[in-house]
């Protein structure tokens, strides 16, 4: 069975981790694989809200206590039981919601309807503590207008640090929770009411004034960070792959063939390892030129990976040769493999200044099990089955068991950690 191609490169998956490591805002892997740009950034503003939510409700809480405590000589002791259940009622909703946001999957849709949910109870919050403004309001008292007018007043400031983070959170607080205490001190006859009213005005205004600021600097501390995060990807992605192909590098390479020979968790699991060489490549280079050349292994490369998996890794590992990491792939399937990818490059015919010019490939396949076979066998029996396949006539197709002696030809050179050295062709 022909594999499939898969859209992701091999290393999405891989960038996408490092993508989650260099966003401390994540709350959750989730978020980490947002899209970037608006998406990630209301994701990351949302978070901020919820994360400071636990804090706020318990400081709302004891205000509440605080509140009851204070009015409770002078206003309806019923209604400031019912306002206190109201309180404790919509911060147990607000706790719940805030659990299911934690455990919920983050995604641009879903981030969109928790923000209205989150908007929408912060609003709810914001009339149940305006409603003492409007139904509790101590009309007798100026000193305990003032105790009320300091209780409003302080939760409204503290609220701009929970708030600010999430679009229209503060506002949706703020009016309601001052509004109305606002409009019962202008109602209320006194001779200064309407100064202290026009000053309660200022202080939501300013209150709202510095939310905005606040939610402006947030906006561009995330944006810095995903521009910080673009350009570790984009430097990631140079440092492990070829620039002229853009298929994994050498390096890139010997870590991930490493990673797959030492997972225990794949234990006995089978996988295969291609080389190939392309044949009379360097006639191309002295006819043609390196432009030539260029177009060759660009074509050759494209091939590779039409004919691997995303979790296969496809990689150029020298001038002219590259390889393959055929994860779950059987000896088999492995040579089903190869042969597709050596017809395929024979009947390439690349064009350049007029002319055409075309390569054939020997390839090597090498066969093992995760945990048997180390990186060094891998590479001995991959190189010997390359070598063979040039000894017999080049462009076909050889292979060999990993578990073989098999003498290397110095097309991989190993040190004693059995790292990759350099990689040199035989034509």
């Amino acid at each position: 069975m022909a594999p499939t191609r898969s859209t992701d490169r091999p290393a999405d998956s891989e960038l996408s981790q490092l993508n989650a490591h260099i966003e401390p805002l994540s709350a959750s892997s989730t978020l980490g694989t947002l899209a970037s740009g608006p998406a990630w950034t209301d994701g990351q503003q949302l978070r901020m809200g919820f994360r400071n939510l636990i804090g706020a409700l318990a400081a709302s809480t004891f205000c509440a206590f605080v509140t009851v405590a204070l009015l409770w000589q002078i206003a309806p002791p019923q209604g400031l039981i019912l306002w206190l259940g109201s309180i404790s009622t919509l911060t147990l909703l607000r706790l719940m919601m805030q659990q299911q946001y934690q455990s919920s999957p983050c995604t641009a849709l879903m981030i969109q309807r928790w923000k209205r949910g989150y908007v929408g109870a912060t609003f709810a919050a914001g009339c149940v503590w305006g409603s003492l403004g409007l139904f509790l309001f101590p009309a007798e008292s100026i000193l305990h207008q003032a105790y009320l007018a300091l209780i409003l007043g302080g939760i409204s400031a503290g609220a701009v640090t929970t708030y600010a983070p999430v679009p229209a959170a503060f506002q949706a607080f703020v009016i309601p929770a001052l509004g109305p205490f606002a409009l019962q001190i202008a109602l209320s006859g006194h001779e200064h009411s309407f100064a202290m009213s026009m000053l309660i005005v200022l202080f939501t205004l300013t209150l709202m004034r510095t939310a905005s600021e606040s939610r402006s600097n947030v906006v561009g501390l995330l944006e810095a960070q995903l521009k910080n995060a673009d350009l570790t990807r984009e430097l990631h992605h140079r440092a492990t792959h070829d620039s002229l192909v853009n298929l994994v590098n050498h390096g890139e390479f010997e870590r991930r063939l490493r990673a797959i020979t030492t997972d225990l968790n794949r234990a006995d699991d089978v996988f295969s390892v291609i080389f190939l060489d392309l044949d009379l490549f360097k006639a191309v280079n002295d006819t043609g030129g390196h432009a030539a050349g260029d177009k060759i292994l660009r074509a050759v490369a494209e091939i590779l990976r039409r004919n691997t998996r995303g979790s296969d890794t496809a990689a150029r590992v020298g001038g002219d040769e590259f390889a393959a990491i055929l994860e779950g792939c059987p000896q088999p399937r492995a040579l089903e493999i190869a042969e597709r990818i050596r017809d395929e490059i024979t009947n390439t015919h690349i064009e350049h200044d007029g002319r055409y010019y075309s390569v054939n490939a020997s390839i090597g396949v090498a066969y093992g099990l995760v945990g048997e076979h180390t990186v060094e066998s891998m590479l001995k029996a991959a190189d010997a089955a390359c070598y063979a396949a040039k000894e017999e006539g080049r462009n076909r197709v050889c292979n060999n068991d990993a578990s073989g002696q098999h003498e290397s030809h110095d097309r991989f050179e190993l040190t004693q950690s059995f790292a990759l050295s350099t990689f040199s062709g035989v034509l």
